[in-house]
């Protein structure tokens, strides 16, 4: 009667800690949701320079932020790699200056499609010396 009592007991023991460690696992939801920097890029070397990015699915909203660290003016463009959608066109950002463009602000309200992403930055005839960083978030708020 005592080995039963030891056994249920040892079973009950093994059974909560295997529970309470699957509890305290985070999901890969989880994960995703606290990391959603999708670019962090210093650029640079010639007079156009591409950077790609990807928007995983459900995570359209996108905050950019764009700081040129030349001396001279820069064109950036984003395109959708998939469907050719140009989502930025010509955003010129002045010599040492920060551009913030979220997708939100410039009518994409349902967000970005998900996907491969280029985006462009042109220096005309002088160097880019760009820098990008960038989040997606599940809604706009998020942001």
């Amino acid at each position: 009667m005592k080995k039963k009592i030891f056994l249920c007991s040892i079973l009950s023991l093994a059974l909560t800690t295997t529970v309470g460690i699957a509890s305290a696992t985070p999901s890969s939801k989880n994960v995703i949701k606290s990391e959603n920097i999708i670019i962090s890029q210093r650029s640079g070397g010639s007079s156009t320079v591409k950077e790609a990015f990807s928007v995983p699915k459900g995570w359209g909203h996108v905050k950019l932020r764009l700081k040129n660290h030349s001396d001279h003016p820069v064109r950036v463009s984003l395109t959708h790699s998939g469907s050719n959608k140009l989502y930025i066109e010509a955003l010129v950002i002045a010599p040492h200056d920060t551009a913030t463009w979220k997708s939100t602000d410039q009518g994409f309200s349902d967000g970005l499609r998900s996907g491969d992403y280029i985006l462009q930055w042109r220096g005309s005839d002088y160097k880019v010396n760009g820098e990008t960083w960038g989040v997606a978030g599940s809604q706009p708020e998020n942001l």
